[in-house]
């Protein structure tokens, strides 16, 4: 549980570099829709007024496209290893551990590409009221 939070603070630290400026990197270049952006990775298994429910799925060697995310939770499904690269160049390896739940804010641009050997299933639950 420590490194999941560990490793989500690292994440959400990462792809806000606006932070300090009062503003979230998403706001600052607006909302790129994870789903619009990579229909082939991010499927919607549910919406409503409420949430909006995705299941992200990422092969070996496959990246999916440039997007943002609102505030969100992520329950890892099946783990693997992930390269996050920001708008601005920088990258970071994760390790996504099957079983993990995490919260996060608004996240601003980023892609991320499948550099293990097992696919990578995240569920994504969006709360429509933290938009």
């Amino acid at each position: 549980m420590r490194t999941t939070t560990l490793l989500g603070a690292i994440f959400l630290f990462a792809l806000t570099p606006l932070h300090a400026a009062g503003q979230t990197a998403a706001s600052s270049i607006g909302s790129i829709d994870a789903v619009v952006a990579s229909p082939d990775r991010f499927k919607i298994l549910l919406e409503n007024e409420h949430v909006r429910v995705i299941e992200y799925v990422l092969l070996p060697g496959e990246r999916d496209q440039s997007h943002t995310h609102p505030p969100k939770v992520s329950y890892v499904v099946s783990e693997g290893t992930l390269r996050i690269t920001t708008e601005d160049g920088r990258s970071f390896v994760t390790e996504e551990k099957a079983g993990s739940a995490t919260w996060m804010g608004t996240l601003g641009r980023h892609y991320a590409q499948n550099i293990g050997k097992t696919p990578v299933r995240i569920v994504l639950v969006e709360i429509k009221s933290a938009l």
